[in-house]
């Protein structure tokens, strides 16, 4: 069926072939967009990476690459292993996060946890962050979940992660500088009400995409898109309210471990700086990973927002960008080991019950 209509759209047309020479037909004007979203996005991919090399660079440069081997290697083994059980409570909540924003039933807590580390450490080692599909297939390769619906559940859950780190990088601006700073005020209302008001904020975007899309390029064809699939996915999961609220909270229980692991690893190496500015500086740095400059394992763009953030709370610049640095290394080991972890636990595919639906 599909070769006849084919056949029947070339009728009429002048043929390809001339003075003896096959050449090929134009492509048509849907495709040629297509063709030039992707130079473009190899491009940005390209500049993207270097500036990531160029931020390491210098990050090494500020530091000393004997300062940050020293950082890693010195550490103390009592502190590390308290380093090591956070990284494992952020891990399990993930898990658990991830078991909430699908429907009951369908993945449980138990391999939703080795399942999020997989993901975890696809998403940090894959260049250009292309490891974050590894969730897809994940979900598809162990409950059969189609692609569409495992691309949403990826763009929900980190949509709810980048909510919860506005909302505690908030907070933490408030702790740190207090109510009576009218900067750190601020910046605490621009981090958090778009999180406090998140169905609402992903909500007027949609709509808002939706009315100016038209004539787009491929670039903002690819954003709209993602933005559609947000609200879809949360209008989905806002009919299980209560899964979607514990999913939030979750999320940000993920995010307290996650400060307990930069804490822990700070102390390990022997600093103990207080609790809110490494929440600052470790929420900075976190938010600095969103910026589209990345090579592998979010090098370069954490290490800028960390030594940025601690320099402006007035520790030495050598020290911040040497702690940025080894810190990263540290928790890239951790997942790497979680990641090793969860693949030997995950084994064989499962068989789920929507195996065989097509995507």
């Amino acid at each position: 069926m599909g070769r006849r209509n084919r056949c029947r759209s070339h009728r009429g047309q002048p043929s390809p072939v001339g003075r003896g020479r096959r050449t090929s037909p134009r492509p048509p004007a849907s495709v040629r967009p297509a063709v030039n979203g992707d130079r473009a996005g190899r491009f940005r991919r390209a500049v993207g990476a270097a500036v990531a090399v160029a931020l390491v660079t210098v990050t090494l440069w500020l530091a000393g690459p004997g300062a940050v081997g020293a950082l890693i290697i010195g550490v103390t083994p009592a502190a590390m292993g308290w380093a090591l059980a956070a990284a494992a409570g952020s891990l399990i909540f993930r898990g658990l996060r991830l078991s909430l924003l699908l429907p009951p039933g369908a993945l449980g807590p138990v391999r939703a946890v080795p399942t999020a580390a997989v993901a975890q450490a696809a998403a940090v080692f894959v260049p250009a962050r292309l490891g974050e599909f590894a969730l897809p297939w994940l979900l598809r390769r162990d409950i059969g979940r189609d692609g569409a619906s495992g691309v949403a559940t990826l763009l929900v859950a980190r949509t709810l992660d980048t909510a919860a780190l506005g909302a505690w990088a908030g907070v933490a601006v408030l702790f740190r500088w207090g109510l009576g700073a009218p900067m750190a005020l601020g910046a605490a209302c621009l981090l958090l009400l778009p999180a406090l008001l998140l169905p609402v904020t992903i909500s007027t975007l949609d709509r808002w995409t939706a009315a100016r899309e038209q004539g787009w390029g491929p670039t903002g064809l690819t954003w709209a898109g993602r933005l559609h699939r947000i609200r879809d996915g949360l209008d989905d999961a806002r009919r299980r309210p209560v899964r979607l609220a514990a999913a939030a909270i979750a999320c940000m229980a993920a995010w307290a471990f996650q400060w307990t692991l930069a804490w822990n690893l700070l102390s390990a190496m022997g600093f103990l700086w207080p609790v809110w500015d490494v929440v600052t500086g470790s929420a900075v740095a976190s938010i600095s990973n969103l910026l589209p400059f990345n090579l592998v394992a979010n090098f370069g763009t954490l290490e800028a927002g960390w030594t940025a953030a601690f320099a402006t709370m007035g520790v030495d610049l050598e020290v911040a960008a040497a702690t940025g640095l080894a810190c990263h290394i540290w928790a890239l080991i951790f997942a790497a080991v979680f990641g090793g972890i969860g693949w030997l636990v995950l084994g064989p595919a499962k068989q789920g019950p929507e195996q065989n639906v097509e995507s």
